[in-house]
């Protein structure tokens, strides 16, 4: 699929900076941002602003899903427009590679799998799955390295933010939450959670069935005062009777070593072995601690690659990588289009999985183990 035409619908300050690079990056061709109808006017001009910064058209969506030579479509809106949009480019017969999460609800995210089926389309969602410690996991549970698996623990904790003292109080959860900030902090759960419930489910290949989950507002004075979540963690119980202990939030650019740590544990009645996204490398350091950048007024949370330039933690260490971190997750996606086999997390498959967070949200509400 080199050469492939990509439609860009989603706008900066999210994901799609991300995404366009990579398809640029994978040989693609980035042909319009897609503005689809009923968006709100913030919206409309993050996509009229990225359009602007790779020098494309920007254009109703419907007319750019129709252009010559377009066969993917990269959907990275606001959640609130993500399934709608999503349909819409499913409908229209292009390959959809999706930000995660998929939707801001399982109703919505059975609906984006559903139009996806009906329209026979690939589909990709952006996930860990195709990262080179994530298959030797799945490897090393293919050739009996572990033997039977008995139980999983799997971490996402992202690096990034300047932690603050907060207010000591129990974190009352929503059971359904409709609110989705963008800006300045995000919901944790439902904007790390899906990495490593991903990873855990398709290295399983098996469906939850019950989770068990608490949530909590133990780092960021940003996230306590809009009321979302900067932590959680979870017992989810699969088919086949393996338990898997999951966490996943944000930790501030004082835990830095890479932006992130996604980790996986797997406990076998053979092996236990950890996989995780640190690269092999050599590490000089001074040994002072990790200088904090400064904070930046509207995105204090490092989120998006527009706003992070020149703001990376002051390391206080040099590294020497001695193995490579992989290709980008749109680069396997666009490689998988061309051979007719995509490698990663299908919309059906995130579709289940946006039920175990929303799960999630209801037992971290209710205070007891709910079903998916």
């Amino acid at each position: 699929m080199t050469g492939a035409g990509v439609i860009l619908a989603g706008g900066m300050r999210s994901h799609q900076e991300n995404y366009a690079a990579a398809f640029l990056a994978a040989g693609c061709r980035l042909l319009a941002v897609g503005i689809a109808p009923g968006l709100d006017a913030d919206e409309v001009a993050r996509h009229a602003e990225l359009a602007a910064a790779l020098k494309l058209p920007a254009m109703p969506l419907e007319e750019a899903l129709g252009l010559p030579g377009a066969s993917i479509a990269s959907v990275c809106v606001d959640v609130r427009h993500r399934a709608r949009v999503a349909v819409l480019c499913a409908e229209a017969g292009l390959a959809l590679y999706l930000d995660k999460p998929l939707a801001g609800s399982a109703d919505e995210a059975t609906a984006i799998a559903a139009a996806v089926r009906r329209a026979g389309v690939p589909s990709q969602i952006f996930s860990h799955v195709t990262a080179p410690w994530a298959v030797a996991a799945r490897r090393a549970i293919a050739d009996g390295r572990i033997g039977r698996v008995i139980a999983v623990h799997a971490d996402m904790m992202m690096a990034k933010g300047i932690p603050a003292e907060l207010q000591g109080r129990p974190r009352v959860e929503a059971a359904h939450p409709d609110d989705f900030p963008r800006d300045i902090a995000k919901r944790e759960l439902s904007d790390m959670g899906p990495y490593p419930v991903s990873l855990v489910a398709w290295l399983l290949g098996t469906r939850a069935r019950t989770v068990n989950a608490v949530t909590a507002n133990h780092f960021f004075a940003e996230h306590q005062s809009r009321d979302v979540e900067d932590y959680a963690a979870m017992l989810v119980d699969f088919e086949g009777g393996v338990t898997a202990s999951i966490t996943c939030g944000r930790t501030g650019w004082q835990s830095w070593r890479r932006p992130y740590l996604s980790r996986v544990i797997i406990v076998g009645d053979r092996d236990t072995l950890t996989f995780d996204s640190e690269p092999l490398d050599l590490v000089l350091t001074s040994g002072r601690g990790i200088e904090p950048p400064p904070r930046h007024a509207t995105d204090p949370m490092g989120m998006w690659l527009s706003t992070r330039q020149g703001t990376a933690p002051l390391a206080a260490e040099t590294r020497m990588a001695l193995a490579a971190d992989g290709a980008h997750d749109v680069a396997a996606f666009v490689e998988g289009l061309a051979v007719g086999k995509l490698p990663g997390i299908s919309a059906d498959e995130a579709a289940h999985h946006c039920a175990i967070i929303a799960a999630a949200y209801r037992s971290a509400a209710e205070g007891w183990q709910v079903e998916v």
